[in-house]
């Protein structure tokens, strides 16, 4: 953009005069494709300069990306690519709105740019399937419990899941999210594991309404460009396939389901001994039962070895007394809590 030809400075002085005389959008509307061409290339010599400085690099500076602040040239591609979008933004919005003179279009431009940047954002995402303005509804808040985290969490993945830029690690951007969850909650204790264990209870939140969550967040997350991969080469000398973009990274989904099968576990222990039923036998049956009875979806994608619960293992511990007994102490000391009155 910044080596301009003799014809672009012309196409930007025919932009100038036309705005001038209030003519600029009457006239690219009746121009021909070939000079709408050639227009917006000369408004786009206008525009870039302002649009990098008054809305790219304080974005930038925002975002921690000090290098991409430092000049057009030094633009990291996901960050080279917003700020595009933000010119084509400005080149239509002026090329829709120059209906009256206007006799410093840089500074006429400099008052534009927000509003117009805001709306082709909106507009992007709306094409991408997801809302323009994305918002908590209240029965998700609640769902939260209205924490304030957590439903910034939401409010952040519905805005994600609308934006074209991705990072090379996964899906969600954790370590940007774990920057501000501390800034949230002030614990500087959380690492990217527990952000990412948060964003899974919000996404199981928000799958309490299907219809809500499948356009929310599925559909836009299906027009979203995986992580571009290097290579990686297999034995037979060949490459092997990246691995697919996962909505749920697989380890949070094994965490779930062990969650889920605890929860299911301590529910079925606590009705057995209040009907008076022995505490180890209870252990032993339940632990046996609940976690040796993995569903056998669970393990189709799986390699052989990488299932979350090993059967074996769970034999060889309902078998040993001293591991039984440890994990009745610890039933026993769960139970205790669950009965124990609020606020006690």
């Amino acid at each position: 953009m910044a080596g301009t030809s003799k014809q672009q400075h012309s196409a930007a002085d025919t932009v100038r005069e036309l705005a001038r005389q209030g003519l600029l959008a009457r006239h690219f509307r009746d121009a021909s494709a070939e000079e709408r061409r050639w227009l917006r290339a000369g408004a786009g010599e206008i525009a870039w300069p302002l649009v990098y400085l008054r809305v790219t690099r304080p974005v930038e500076h925002r975002r921690g990306h000090h290098h991409c602040a430092a000049g057009l040239h030094r633009l990291e591609p996901d960050c080279l690519d917003r700020f595009h979008d933000d010119v084509e933004a400005v080149l239509d919005d002026l090329f829709a709105r120059a209906e009256r003179p206007i006799t410093n279009l840089e500074g006429w431009l400099t008052v534009q740019l927000p509003r117009a940047t805001v709306d082709g954002h909106r507009r992007r995402r709306g094409r991408r399937g997801a809302a323009q303005r994305p918002r908590v509804p209240n029965w998700l808040a609640e769902a939260l419990d209205r924490d304030t985290w957590l439903v910034e969490l939401a409010k952040s993945i519905l805005d994600w899941v609308g934006v074209e830029a991705t990072v090379s690690a996964g899906l969600w951007p954790l370590t940007a999210w774990t920057e501000r969850r501390v800034v949230v909650t002030r614990d500087h204790t959380a690492g990217e594991a527990v952000v990412a264990a948060e964003i899974e209870v919000v996404l199981t939140a928000m799958r309490r309404r299907a219809t809500w969550y499948e356009r929310n967040v599925e559909r836009p997350l299906g027009h979203k460009q995986a992580p571009v991969h290097s290579p990686v080469g297999d034995p037979s000398g060949g490459h092997a396939e990246p691995e697919p973009l996962a909505l749920v990274p697989r380890h949070e989904i094994d965490d779930a389901l062990l969650l889920e099968l605890a929860d299911r576990a301590i529910t079925l222990m606590e009705r057995r001994v209040d009907a008076g039923e022995e505490i180890q036998t209870v252990v032993a049956d339940v632990v046996g039962v609940v976690f040796g009875a993995i569903p056998a979806s669970s393990d189709l994608d799986r390699s052989p070895g990488h299932e979350p619960v090993d059967a074996e293992q769970v034999a060889a511990l309902v078998g040993d007394p001293d591991r039984l007994a440890r994990i009745a102490a610890t039933v026993v000391e769960l139970l205790g809590r669950r009965n124990r009155p609020s606020g006690r």
